[in-house]
């Protein structure tokens, strides 16, 4: 069964006498901010509460006044805790957008149809995000521009790409863990 929530960021810390806290996103906050409401869970049930207040001070970071946190000790009680949102909540504004929890995973073939691995991880690289692709001995960096990205299918898990002459053995490299790391 397909998890509804995914975690989106972490409550960081208690700002002030009034309920307020601080909230790192993993991504963009406006992954927590839009649909402005985010879930907690609690005792392994997940409760939604509204964002009541919410004021951005960097990309990734804001600090927020969220229902029922009435004072520092409640706001000091939620402290560390992980923050979700519905998936289906998620905004999306394009329709070549895609979130890192729909790419891991994914099997990705080169233009001659080869099977090169699946999706591990994807790292954000500043300019561009770049996925980690991995198969049984493996790892291969593949940046996520539209040189290299030909098609991406989330249903089908699917992500066709194309590659330089000799790209993929320049980035190829080893990924098997070593013995007591």
């Amino acid at each position: 069964m397909e998890q509804r929530y995914l975690a989106v960021g972490r409550i960081k810390r208690a700002v002030g006498l009034k309920g307020e806290v601080l909230i790192k996103a993993y991504s963009s906050i406006d992954s927590i901010a839009i649909p402005a409401c985010i879930f907690v869970r609690l005792h392994g049930l997940f409760k939604r509460f509204k964002i009541l207040r919410l004021r951005k001070k960097k990309d990734k970071e804001a600090i927020c006044l969220i229902e029922h946190v009435n004072d520092r000790t409640a706001a000091e009680a939620i402290t560390g805790m992980e923050i979700y949102q519905d998936k289906y909540l998620l905004p999306r504004e394009e329709d070549d957008e895609y979130y890192w929890y729909e790419l891991k995973g994914m099997t990705v073939v080169d233009q001659e149809d080869n099977t090169l691995g699946t999706i591990y991880s994807i790292i954000d690289a500043g300019a561009q995000d770049v996925l980690v692709v991995r198969n049984s001995s493996n790892e291969i960096l593949i940046p996520m521009v539209d040189e290299f990205i030909k098609q991406i299918d989330t249903r089908k898990k699917y992500c066709q790409v194309t590659l330089p002459p000799g790209f993929k053995e320049a980035t190829s490299m080893p990924w098997k863990k070593r013995r007591g790391k």
